[in-house]
């Protein structure tokens, strides 16, 4: 009996195996279909991608489809009607699904890579780990971006961030939550009065009106302004060096295109903050001496024992405000005026 048996375990097994394995690469040659359509759709749209063989792995606990040395030149399309030219590559981008999240569609960075805008130097970085997940079907959940280790190359410096979580709870929503955790500044430390290293930074960022198709990026601007644009941000939190920083903001730009707008935030380690800030040339001292003399007069003990205070913050005509005093002046920015 048991003879006939273990034979027949064995023919089970080997059944079970081959439909598994003829499972994974019908899913894997799907999503290489997938790819290809979503590739060629984007070059019928006008954009640049080029990438080397696909391969398949991952099995048997995953069914992953790579694009070695994916290369993309296109229009990335902005709520309103407004498109963004970027340009970019990666070492390569693997499609991933796997049986813990099967109605999600992981997609996979490998660094080196580099991206930016057309026109302007590309930023090189390198990643630990870069993912994007997306739903597959409506019930799927949002949109994620996850990043682990990142290395951004800049003019400036090397900037470097040890983890970050980005979010797009509803695809038809212009609404982006963000948290940044462990950012490095470019050196030398000297030029960071706070301190080089932003220990957390988070925002929930959403884009009011419509950004409308123009010709330059000012223009285009200007447009939003005129239609009453602005950009709300939401649970703002911000750790860098004695300072912390809770609340929220409304900004918008005024007639020179300049930032504008008005915020409620908590501030604790306000006292150091300023000081340092006044040690560095950042703000002049008295200013920094009669805001300092301000918020300690509207400040409160919190539980921990440090003193923490409610302020209203404005930025108008470039100058940033707290409690209505001028505190200090903020370089002008200047936006394209060139084509896109």
């Amino acid at each position: 009996m048991l003879g006939r048996l273990i034979p027949a375990l064995f023919a089970v097994a080997a059944l079970v195996a081959a439909c598994h394995a003829a499972l994974w690469w019908a899913v894997t040659g799907r999503l290489r279909t997938e790819a290809e359509a979503a590739i060629a759709a984007e070059r019928a749209a006008g954009n640049t991608v080029s990438h080397g063989v696909p391969e398949r792995g991952g099995y048997p606990l995953s069914a992953r489809v790579t694009l070695p040395h994916l290369r993309y030149a296109g229009l990335v399309p902005l709520p309103g009607g407004a498109a963004l030219p970027v340009a970019g590559r990666a070492q390569a981008v693997t499609l991933v699904l796997g049986p813990e999240a099967p109605r999600r569609l992981s997609i996979e960075l490998a660094c080196p890579c580099e991206g930016g805008t057309v026109g302007a130097l590309p930023i090189p970085m390198d990643a630990a780990e870069l993912r994007a997940e997306l739903p597959l079907g409506r019930n799927g959940g949002g949109r994620t971006l996850t990043g682990r280790g990142l290395v951004l190359y800049l003019p400036e410096g090397r900037l470097a961030i040890a983890q970050l979580r980005a979010r797009v709870p509803d695809p038809a929503s212009a609404t982006v939550s963000a948290d940044i955790f462990g950012i490095d500044l470019p050196p030398p430390e000297s030029q960071w009065p706070l301190g080089a290293r932003i220990a957390q930074a988070s925002a929930e960022v959403t884009l009011r009106g419509v950004l409308p198709a123009g010709p330059t990026p000012a223009r285009a601007l200007a447009a939003w302004r005129d239609r009453d644009g602005a950009v709300t941000l939401d649970r703002v939190s911000l750790s860098w060096g004695p300072l912390s920083v809770r609340g929220a903001a409304t900004m918008a730009l005024d007639q020179a295109l300049q930032p504008r707008g008005t915020a409620q935030a908590t501030l604790v380690g306000y006292g150091q903050a300023l000081e340092r800030l006044a040690e560095a040339g950042v703000v002049p001292r008295g200013a920094a001496a009669l805001v300092r003399l301000g918020l300690n007069a509207a400040s409160r003990q919190g539980e921990g024992g440090e003193r923490m205070v409610d302020i209203a913050l404005t930025i108008e005509d470039r100058t940033l405000s707290i409690a209505r005093i001028p505190l200090a002046r903020l370089p002008p920015v200047v936006w394209p005026d060139r084509a896109w």
